[in-house]
């Protein structure tokens, strides 16, 4: 546990998950090699050796181009009577505008995803079950 608690330190995310009683579900800092061959860009697996992933791309919908950096952020939705403690859980996407959420804790998430001025929000993305979720994310342009 101390190994995650140092990466996060390292990367600056363990202060961004440090809001009011939101507990973090670390990720290790790892950098993913990616390939390009002919204008097609291969990345290197991502969901490996997981029961559950949530695998998204954030492009601009105006042209399709990934955006790297782009903050994610999920947070688990109250279950009605339900007294679970909120859960929060923050991702950067890489240069290819990729990010993966590995065994997040199941239940009922809201997203939102913002690059600069761009942001989108959509609620009710259910995460926690068996295999691999994709999210295509196209970021409209500013408003």
């Amino acid at each position: 546990m101390n190994r995650w608690r140092d990466a996060l330190q390292r990367s600056g995310i363990l202060a961004a998950l440090a809001l009011g009683g939101c507990r973090p579900v670390p990720m290790p800092a790892t950098s993913t090699p990616v390939h390009t061959l002919g204008g097609v860009t291969m990345v290197t697996p991502r969901c490996v050796e997981v029961r559950s992933c949530l695998l998204g791309q954030v492009v601009a919908a105006e042209t399709s181009t990934p955006l790297a950096r782009a903050a994610v952020f999920l947070e688990r939705e109250p279950e009605g009577t339900a007294v679970d403690a909120p859960l929060q859980i923050v991702r950067t996407t890489d240069e290819q505008g990729v990010f993966t959420v590995a065994d997040a804790p199941a239940g009922r998430y809201s997203m939102s995803v913002y690059k600069g001025a761009r942001r989108i929000s959509a609620s009710g993305l259910e995460l926690g079950g068996p295999g691999t979720l994709m999210v295509p994310i196209r970021l409209p342009p500013p408003s």
